[in-house]
């Protein structure tokens, strides 16, 4: 029991740790800019299907949605 204890203390221990290299760093403006078009280009997409099909500009908008939430996360840190 104490060995049990002894090891679920040290893995709880070591995860903190381990997560602090794994921070995620901001991404060369390059791959932004490559982000950044990519949400223009899906926002085009489902604006121009939008009439024609609902449910395949659906899906561009959430290309689009998804997109902006990577740039935020990644190309916006300070």
């Amino acid at each position: 029991m104490k060995q049990t204890l002894l090891t679920i203390s040290l893995i709880l221990f070591a995860l903190p740790s381990w997560g602090e290299d794994n921070i995620d760093k901001p991404w060369s403006k390059k791959s932004c800019t490559e982000v950044y078009n990519a949400i223009a280009i899906f926002a085009s997409l489902a604006d121009k299907e939008w009439k024609k099909d609902e449910e395949k500009a659906a899906r561009y908008t959430l290309a689009a949605a998804n997109y902006a939430t990577i740039y935020e996360t990644v190309c916006k840190q300070k």
